[in-house]
C-alpha cells in the first residue's frame, strides 16, 4: 500500500502530471504482463499503433522530460521488478502518445570472458531520456529500432 505521503503528492500533482502518471502505471504493468505473454517486437508493434492512433485524440503538450518524469515516478510505486526494457518500451509508447518518436536503442556489452550483458534506453536528438546509466558508453548500441521498421 502506498504511504500517505506518497498519496497526498499524487493528488497534489497537475491533473496532466496524474493521468500521465496513471497510464504509466497502467503500460508499466501491462508491459510486465506482456512480456510474460508474448515477445518484444509484437508487444512494442502492438502498443506503438495503439499510441499513434490514441494522439490525436489525447490533450495537452508535456514535455519528453515530464513524460519521462511520470513513468519513473509509477515505476517506483507499482509493485514488482521491471527491467530497462520494459521501461523503456513503456516511456516509448507514452512519449509515442504525445506525438514524439525517440529513438530506442538496445546496447550490449561483454562481462568477463563470456557474459554478455544488454542495455535499453531511449533517446531525443542524442540526449539520453531514460536508461541513462554512469557507464552507458561502454555499451556498443545496436541499430536502433526504427531503422528496422524502415526496413
Amino acid at each position: 500500500m502506498a504511504a500517505p505521503s506518497t498519496f497526498r503528492a499524487f493528488l497534489s500533482s497537475r491533473p496532466g502530471d496524474q493521468a500521465r502518471m496513471a497510464l504509466g502505471a497502467a503500460l508499466l504493468v501491462s508491459v510486465s504482463v506482456g512480456f510474460a505473454l508474448g515477445s518484444f517486437s509484437g508487444i512494442r508493434r502492438y502498443l506503438l499503433r495503439l499510441c499513434d492512433l490514441a494522439a490525436a485524440v489525447i490533450p495537452g503538450t508535456p514535455s519528453p522530460e515530464r513524460i519521462v518524469s511520470a513513468v519513473d515516478a509509477a515505476d517506483r510505486h507499482v509493485p514488482g521488478h521491471r527491467t530497462c526494457l520494459m521501461r523503456s518500451l513503456t516511456a516509448e509508447a507514452l512519449l509515442r502518445l504525445y506525438g514524439f518518436v525517440p529513438d530506442h536503442r538496445i546496447g550490449v556489452t561483454r562481462e568477463r570472458d563470456t557474459e554478455m550483458k544488454a542495455h535499453s534506453w531511449l533517446e531525443i536528438h542524442d540526449d539520453v531520456l531514460i536508461g541513462d546509466l554512469d557507464d552507458l558508453s561502454r555499451y556498443e548500441p545496436l541499430p536502433s529500432l526504427q531503422m528496422w521498421e524502415q526496413l
